[in-house]
């Protein structure tokens, strides 16, 4: 008999109507009813609950007289959840909590997620193919990341074995330097104790032989005069012995002498140097293992044009020439115009003149020093000029002599390094009482500084080095030794320098009119953001960092790029 609106089913068929939720429990419950957005049959007990839990409250259920009187093929389905909740682990994870980005079981959601934002997996699970690609995308580019860090670690073991290899050798060279000025000591007071014995010895012989003269003299008067005396010849005993007295004299007085020659002779020893017997006893006398910082340059460095500053004041005669700066607050930074002899107070924010000085002669280079002071390296005065300064004015502090013409100046730890003469150049170490510490001037080390940058770790000294045709960049240690150069025509004039915070430096270089950024390596890497022509445009000339507000300030002539990196 047909009803309207129903199916006829048999018996047979009714009985294979189970619950879904309940049969992957491994129950076998008759169907009671149905619901469309699950697109599953439901038992008594579930079909009642069904509604109960946030995900599904909104589902349209059909009861037994309107549900699908026989199973459709949809709901045969290959890709049923069969993983179970590790809390309750009877119950498969059906649902996804966007709150908590887990998924759970409909135990877990009834207890624990009644106000969060849950999914029915089997509903949002149908349209992942873009969520899918960007997880294919992000993994495709993890795995990328794995290769590259593979290569590069390959690389970084094999340039650790060959960076072992030269510590061996460096150790072996120093170990050898250090016996050669052993071995030459050596000798040196080795020939200081041969003459000693030496002068001694003949002193001595002297003694000798002048002693057995004088015994073989007086041994054959004596003779003489006794023989004399035997034969009773007294008058010319008499004679004799007249004769005999200014010459035994005479020998006695040098007797007398070589018995104080004899005792002028004191005992030859060595007195070994305790200092350098403990000095060698220390445990770093040959020196230590260090490691410094290896810039990362996988990631570019964008260089972004913000605004620009003017440095130009109404009482300047010339066109400002910026031939250094350096910040002294969070707003307000110092400038060295070398065409109109000033030293200027600008403020960076406002970008106005806040104080000016007029010095004796060009300022080259200005750094900052403790204490609310900085230092003004003067070329034709050869002496470094230490200024005070507060926010709104300056004052002349005091000098120190140099003796060299100075184009550069940096501070490290209570020292100024100053660059100084031209073809060749050197570097000077003084402390801030002006005392010489150190000169670094080997032939061929520097044709020309113009700028010194001190390494963050301090461990180096960075230096921008030309002279006409010769351009290069220098790292230097606290030795002297030229540890890399990087020289290249495409970027002549080095002037200014700066480190970032990824260990790299930036480079400004003039004559070519732009920036290179190098690697601790000193190989270039990659720089973006401000396209060729532009820099023409600017006509780079030095370049410095202001890290307190991330910054990066670029000079051309009388004006402040600031750009943003």
């Amino acid at each position: 008999m047909e009803v309207s609106g129903k199916f006829a089913v048999s018996s047979e068929q009714d009985s294979n109507l189970y619950c879904f939720p309940c049969d992957r429990d491994g129950l076998k419950e008759p169907a009671f009813g149905y619901c469309q957005d699950c697109d599953e049959h439901l038992c008594e007990s579930c079909y009642k609950h069904h509604r109960k839990p946030k995900p599904t409250m909104n589902h349209v259920l059909l009861d037994k007289d309107r549900m699908p009187q026989q199973l459709k093929t949809g709901n045969v389905k290959n890709d049923q959840i069969t993983d179970c909740c590790t809390k309750h682990s009877d119950k498969p994870l059906e649902f996804y909590c966007n709150t908590h980005d887990s998924n759970a079981c409909y135990v877990c959601v009834t207890l624990e997620h009644k106000h969060c934002k849950v999914d029915y997996i089997p509903d949002v699970s149908g349209n992942l193919s873009g969520e899918l690609e960007k997880m294919i995308d992000r993994m495709e580019t993890l795995m990328q990341k794995c290769k590259s860090n593979v290569r590069i670690a390959e690389t970084a073991t094999s340039n650790i074995e060959h960076m072992y290899t030269a510590v061996v050798e460096d150790i072996q060279v120093f170990r050898n330097e250090i016996n050669e000025c052993l071995d030459k000591m050596e000798a040196e007071i080795m020939r200081d104790a041969k003459s000693i014995a030496l002068t001694a010895k003949s002193k001595q012989e002297n003694v000798l032989t002048g002693s057995l003269h004088i015994a073989e003299e007086m041994s054959s008067t004596m003779s003489v005069l006794k023989s004399l005396s035997d034969e009773n010849k007294q008058n010319k005993l008499f004679i004799e012995m007249k004769h005999v007295e200014p010459q035994v004299a005479k020998l006695s007085d040098k007797e007398k002498q070589l018995a104080e020659d004899m005792k002028t002779d004191a005992e030859i020893i060595f007195l070994q140097n305790e200092k350098t017997l403990n000095k060698l006893k220390s445990s770093n006398i040959l020196g230590t293992i260090s490691t410094y910082r290896r810039p990362c340059a996988e990631s570019a460095v964008y260089v972004q044009y913000e605004r620009e500053i003017q440095v130009q004041s109404p009482s300047d005669e010339s066109r400002s020439n910026i031939s250094g700066m350096v910040l002294i607050s969070t707003t307000n930074m110092i400038v060295a115009d070398n065409d109109n002899n000033k030293i200027k107070i600008i403020n960076i924010d406002e970008g106005t003149l806040v104080s000016e000085m007029i010095l004796s002669t060009s300022p080259q280079d200005v750094i900052k020093l403790p204490q609310n002071k900085f230092a003004v390296a003067l070329l034709a005065e050869k002496y470094i000029q230490i200024v005070s300064y507060t926010d709104t004015s300056l004052s002349l502090d005091r000098r120190i002599d140099v003796g060299e013409s100075c184009y550069c100046v940096a501070y490290c730890q209570d020292k100024l390094v100053v660059g100084c003469n031209c073809n060749p150049g050197k570097l000077v170490i003084l402390d801030l009482d002006g005392n010489m510490i150190q000169v670094f001037d080997t032939p061929g080390l520097f044709k020309g500084p113009e700028k010194i940058v001190i390494s963050s770790d301090e461990k180096f000294i960075y230096v921008s080095d030309f002279y006409y045709q010769h351009s290069r960049v220098v790292k230097v240690d606290w030795q002297g030794k030229c540890v890399q150069r990087f020289e290249d025509q495409e970027y002549k004039y080095p002037e200014g320098i700066q480190e970032l915070d990824d260990g790299t430096l930036l480079v400004c270089c003039r004559s070519s009119s732009n920036i290179v950024r190098l690697l601790s390596s000193f190989k270039k890497c990659e720089i973006v953001g401000i396209e060729k022509t532009d820099i023409l445009i600017i006509q780079w000339l030095y370049i410095t960092m202001i890290e307190l507000i991330n910054c990066t300030l670029v000079v051309h002539l009388k004006k402040i790029y600031i750009l943003v990196i």
